[in-house]
């Protein structure tokens, strides 16, 4: 007989594997954009996209844990030039939902 750990009882089932992808707004100071951008690259799974606001940048990231995308906003906190960062949002996929094709109608209106 094994004994289950609190934890266990609040540990969801995993019947396959869950992709996490957040977005998050940088502010960043003009001079370090580059430098910015170039970190971002760095990072395995992310991307770079300018808004229409001044000064401000979209980063996408995506990974398999939580706590890789927690420590890749940590290191764009860290960097030099990155005035804030918010999380703008968290979803979590499934790794065969985003392997699927989607049609050519998503997206129009009905």
């Amino acid at each position: 007989m094994s004994l289950l750990s609190r934890r266990d009882l609040f540990r969801p089932a995993r019947a396959e594997d869950r992709v996490h992808i957040a977005s998050l707004l940088l502010q960043i100071a003009p001079a370090h954009v580059e430098s910015v951008r170039a970190a971002v690259a760095l990072l395995p799974a992310a991307e770079f996209h300018a808004t229409r606001h001044p000064n401000k940048y979209a980063v996408v990231l995506e990974a398999g844990e939580e706590r890789a995308l927690s420590d890749a906003t940590q290191q764009l906190s860290d960097l030099p030039g990155v005035l804030t960062i918010s999380i703008v949002s968290h979803f979590i996929e499934s790794a065969n939902a985003l392997a699927d094709e989607v049609g050519e109608d998503v997206g129009k209106q009905v």
